[in-house]
Parts: structure tokens; sequence; C-alpha cells
């Protein structure tokens, strides 16, 4: 027998034992109209696609495909690297606290590493400008 018949049989019986005066069958009580339906879950290509085009629109709500027309003389604020490091230490803490992470934790170490070799590029720069002024 197959599990999800199993399943259904159990939730049919259990509707069964409700006993409600307006008895519905179990694939009208699990099925949502199309016009409730609120959202609806995009695959991964959607979700890309949806992340791309919401890019692309501008602030007047016309799209561009070309990226150089984007204003872009908002400035991101510069962060450190202790300030990178220790926003990194966050999210370490907080993958240590959820199951099946051990690739994530993996990762998280792997960029670790990579801040911590350019900061000392850095330092290293610093010195070397520093010295040669």
């Amino acid at each position: 027998m197959d599990d999800d018949y199993e399943v259904s049989e159990e939730l049919t019986n259990a509707l069964k034992i409700l006993n409600f005066s307006d008895m519905m069958g179990l694939e009208e009580f699990i099925t949502i109209p199309e016009e409730n339906m609120v959202c609806e879950i995009l695959d991964d290509d959607e979700i890309i696609t949806e992340l791309v085009n919401n890019f692309k629109k501008r602030s007047d709500g016309k799209n561009t495909d070309d990226l150089d027309e984007m204003d872009d003389s908002i400035e991101e604020e510069e962060i450190s690297f202790n300030v990178a490091l220790k926003n990194l230490k966050k999210v370490h803490t907080f993958l240590l606290q959820q199951e099946y992470t051990s690739e994530h934790l993996k990762l998280v170490d792997i960029i670790e590493k990579f801040i911590k070799k350019k900061q000392i590029n850095s330092m290293k720069q610093t010195t070397i400008n520093h010295y040669f002024s």
C-alpha cells in the first residue's frame, strides 16, 4: 500500500470522526479554489527572473536593460574587515543553532579565511605605502 493512499485514508477517517453535519470529501477539503489563493509558490527559475526584473526596474517604474543607465549615485557604506568578521561570527553562531548546516558552516569558514587574507594584504599594502611615502 502506498504512503499517499494511507495518509488519504487516515485523513478521510479523521474527517468522518468529526461528524460534521455538512460533510465534504477529502479532496474538496484539502483543495483551495484558485480564486482564494493569495500567493503562488514560484520555482527557482521564476524567483531568479523576478529578482532580475525587480533589479532592472528603475525608480520611475520603467524597466531598463542597460545597467549603465541605472542611478548608482548612492554609494554603499564601506564595511571594515572587523565589522565583516564580527557579523560573520553571528552567521556562524546562527548556523550552529540549526540542523543540517555542516556544508554551510564550511562556506562560512571559507569566507572568514578570505576576509582575513584580504585584511592581511590590506595591512601589508598600507605598510608599504606608508614606508614609501
